[in-house]
């Protein structure tokens, strides 16, 4: 029921054709169970692409996302976001919880994200948060399903 909820939600939302964000760059940091940077840049009003580094189990991933914006809760500024993309990297896997101590590891998968971000009208900055569960395809296969952060970002309008 709640997968149903969603589903339809989201094809309402990709139905809505509104201005979306405030910003064309965005440069920040993510806080969570994957610390890290992130980059975000909008080609159209309501369509982004975003480059994270994230680090992790002794080692770093680097993700790509495109991501679409829709304006939520009638609130200026305020959108959902949506998308997927890849992620590669190196992990020391002794480090992971679940494995054991097999030395560092290079992995390859797929990303996909949802969350809440609002951008500031009167200071260049937003905040957000967000979910982005991944599978590893290459080498270390595992869903990782932990990764909601919090991210702070200044924006070049």
């Amino acid at each position: 029921m709640k997968q149903s909820i969603l589903i339809l939600s989201l094809l309402f939302l990709l139905g809505l054709n509104a201005s979306s964000q405030n910003y064309d760059i965005g440069i920040g940091i993510k806080a969570g169970m994957a610390p890290g940077i992130t980059a975000k840049y909008f080609p159209t009003t309501n369509a982004a692409l975003e480059g994270i580094a994230t680090f992790r189990w002794g080692g770093v991933n680097v993700t790509g996302l495109a991501e679409f914006h829709v304006p939520v809760f009638d609130t200026k500024g305020m959108t959902f976001y949506y998308g997927g993309g890849v992620h590669l990297g190196v992990w020391d896997s002794g480090k992971a919880i679940d494995k054991p101590d097999t030395g560092s590891k290079f992995n390859f998968g797929i990303d996909g994200i949802v969350g809440l971000e609002y951008a500031f009208f009167k200071a260049p900055l937003s905040l957000g948060l967000d979910w982005k569960p991944n599978f590893n395809i290459v080498t270390d296969s595992r869903l990782i399903m932990d990764e909601i952060s919090f991210h702070v970002r200044y924006l070049i309008r």
